[in-house]
């Protein structure tokens, strides 16, 4: 009997994942739905970005621009030289790599 028991929680377990799988996509105004980024913010958006990245150290923070993905691109100043930074959706701002 355990293994006709455990086959059968397995099955429902399976058959669950499946199932989830093939749900339609959620209307636009379903608080779990997607929503993309748009590639531009809004300047209030684009404002509080530069403040926090001059609170760390940077400066002459330009060409503050978000991309499709959601993640910020700038070029500053650090200690006297430039540097390319990305600030990603979880708000850590690094140097990119050029």
């Amino acid at each position: 009997m355990r293994p006709t028991l455990i086959g059968l929680c397995l099955a429902v377990v399976v058959s669950g994942t499946a199932a989830a799988q093939t749900t339609a996509n959620r209307p636009a105004d379903d608080p779990l739905a997607v929503k993309p980024i748009p590639p531009r913010s809004a300047t209030a958006d684009g404002d509080m970005i530069r403040t926090r990245i001059e609170r760390i150290g940077y400066s002459k923070v330009t060409d503050l621009t978000r991309d499709s993905t959601g993640i910020w691109h700038a070029h500053a100043i650090r200690d006297n030289e430039p540097v390319d930074i990305a600030i990603d959706k979880g708000g850590r701002i690094k140097p990119e790599s050029r």
